[in-house]
């Protein structure tokens, strides 16, 4: 139901403050391969949406909050 995978999704802003980092980390942590998609609703500029589970993974890849690669 694709009405549902949508309500797991949240914005940058709310990454941010979930993770306790600025939005800028967490864009910076897409540029490097966090994966997002774009939602479009009508009436509302489209946005970036990311998958919490997906922030989960990529932070035990190896990206650190603070934006650092683990040594």
């Amino acid at each position: 139901m694709k009405g549902g995978i949508m309500n797991k999704m949240k914005t940058v802003r709310e990454i941010a403050e979930d993770y306790q980092v600025t939005e800028i980390a967490v864009r910076k942590w897409l540029k490097k391969g966090l994966p997002y998609k774009i939602e479009k609703v009508i009436g509302i500029k489209p946005r970036i949406v990311i998958d919490p589970k997906d922030v989960e993974q990529f932070l035990k890849l190896g990206i650190r909050k603070n934006n650092r690669i683990k040594n």
